[in-house]
């Protein structure tokens, strides 16, 4: 159904939903998948203490605890929280498979019988898998339609594969993973994940964080499945006419020649257009080789590259395997979480790929952290600081505004934002202070916001403004052409000391071919949500 709404006439308004369990509190982390189609994990999470965590389901509008993370430390300002989509369940296929059973032999947490044939009472779609298949040089993704209960489930999938896989081929269930910053000193436990998909916590390396984590959290993950707002997860950020996976197809680009340590791109059409390393940094994935079919897969960050026509990417480590002149590869980004945090100027950078990824200058262990990865901000960041992605837009003729722009709000009481540049250097590059429209004094504590990739040709970005301690405005940022403006008002006004932490989220509503932006606000200090459907 197309959307009839009528921009002046119609009004926005906001709606209560149910009451969240706990009062939002100082340190209050809010996360949600933000991929823009239906494989999106229907629930939203909001990490509300050390050990609670519950999830707001976005179909039936209920709450539910989940899990106690036990985070260490003292929890408050400077927790949160980040979901990413990609690399939180993978392991290997056994013998025996067929193109609709897959058999798999790395043990995980148990799962019950056909529980993930459920995304937890969405009612219509199973965990989405990728299937990589070395034997066969071919990346396909279907659904989970059901599953043994066990350690090494077997999994059943709604259409079948155009390959059989072979034993030693791999898996990964695309369902994601919340990640979790405790507040305080320093300690084994502060930093946490929770899979969804096998509901497993665990513990991850805390090294490189700051001793004591403090002020405010703002953090976003650069994950392969976020996408423009017009194409597929899976597809990246540039495709030409080809395309892989039969059945699900989705565009990818065409070699043209290859090298050690290289690929080129195409001739014409595709990446043809490209700037000279307008995606540095961000990473190559092999996703067809039916010529060297134990090249498909492989995931690499780009060093440099050329321009194009046939511009020529060079990579930050060799290929394991030398793809073939008719390899098809995407470009993506690059399965990192970055955070701003505890009053510096740091970027910290975690690697969750599950493999160590290099630049070719830097190196960041899998699983790991790195201060300097990216080069340092241009100033400290403070209370209420922001960090907004732009990886949904489409950039403009001229490509003023880049998939590579990350546009960060200082907080501390100034309007000032700064933007980082991923591509912009080997260790990015920073434009300090930019100009834009509708800038807003004092935003500081309280201050939050809900990146929304979905709508609007990708560009918003929600933020709920603390101007004092008793009043509260929501204004929306467009990254593409740098505005900041007011936004529709709930009707009872938010009240009270504002507190650090994050209470906004987005969602992606579809509707056959039609999405909507969906954006849910939990008040401050307060159990009290309300819920809006952008009709611009």
């Amino acid at each position: 159904m197309a959307n009839n709404l009528k921009k002046v006439i119609d009004r926005m308004m906001w709606v209560p939903v149910t009451p969240a369990p706990n009062a939002a509190v100082a340190g209050q982390g809010v996360c949600y998948d933000m991929r823009n189609d239906v494989s999106r994990y229907p629930f939203v999470f909001q990490l509300n203490s050390s050990t609670v965590l519950n999830r707001f389901n976005i179909i039936t509008k209920g709450w539910n605890f989940v899990v106690s993370p036990t985070l260490a430390g003292t929890f408050g300002a400077g927790a949160g929280c980040v979901f990413a989509p990609s690399r939180a369940l993978f392991g290997t296929i056994t013998t025996g498979a067929t193109t609709t059973s897959i058999p798999t032999s790395t043990t995980i947490t148990a799962v019950g019988l056909n529980m993930l044939a459920n995304r937890g009472g969405s009612g219509d779609y199973g965990f989405r898998i990728r299937i990589t298949g070395a034997a066969s040089g071919k990346v396909e993704e279907r659904y989970i339609v059901g599953n043994t209960a066990s350690t090494t489930p077997t999994f059943t999938l709604d259409t079948a594969l155009s390959f059989t896989p072979a034993s030693g081929d791999t898996y990964e269930i695309l369902g994601g993973a919340v990640y979790m910053l405790g507040a305080g000193t320093l300690a084994s436990g502060s930093w946490k994940k929770f899979e969804v998909a096998a509901n497993t916590l665990s513990t991850l390396t805390q090294t490189n964080l700051p001793a004591t984590v403090s002020t405010d959290f703002s953090g976003i993950a650069l994950d392969e499945q976020y996408v423009p707002y017009n194409k597929k997860p899976g597809e990246g950020f540039v495709t030409g006419a080809s395309t892989y996976d039969a059945t699900n197809p989705k565009g990818c680009l065409l070699a043209t020649a290859v090298a050690a340590s290289t690929i080129t791109g195409q001739a014409s059409a595709g990446d043809a257009s490209v700037l000279a390393n307008e995606y540095r940094n961000f990473q190559i994935r092999i996703v067809e080789d039916t010529v060297a079919p134990t090249a498909v897969g492989q995931r690499r960050i780009i060093a440099s590259h050329t321009a194009g026509p046939s511009a020529v990417y060079t990579v930050g480590a060799a290929w394991t395997v030398n793809p073939s002149t008719s390899a098809k590869f995407v470009i993506e980004l690059p399965n990192q979480i970055i955070v701003r945090s505890s009053a510096t100027a740091v970027i910290y950078t975690y690697n969750y790929s599950g493999l160590s990824m290099t630049n070719g200058t830097n190196t960041i262990a899998a699983d790991a952290w790195h201060v300097t990865y990216y080069g340092n901000a241009s100033a400290v960041m403070g209370a209420g600081a922001l960090t907004i992605p732009s990886f949904g837009i489409v950039p403009d003729p001229a490509k003023n505004a880049r998939h590579s722009h990350i546009h960060c709000f200082r907080g501390g009481n100034v309007s000032t934002v700064d933007v980082l540049d991923i591509a912009g250097g080997t260790t990015g590059s920073w434009t300090a202070a930019i100009v834009y429209d509708g800038a807003q004094t004092g935003i500081n504590t309280g201050t939050c916001c809900a990146i929304a990739p979905f709508d609007d040709e990708g560009r918003m970005t929600y933020i709920n403004i603390y101007v004092s301690g008793a009043l509260s405005q929501i204004f929306r940022y467009d990254v593409q052409n740098r505005v900041l403006s007011p936004y529709s008002q709930p009707m009872n006004i938010q009240s009270g000391t504002a507190s650090a932490g994050d209470r906004m989220m987005a969602y992606c509503a579809i509707d056959g071919t039609d999405k909507y932006s969906v954006i849910l606000l939990n008040y401050n200090l307060s159990t009290l949500a309300y819920e809006i459907i952008n009709q611009l």
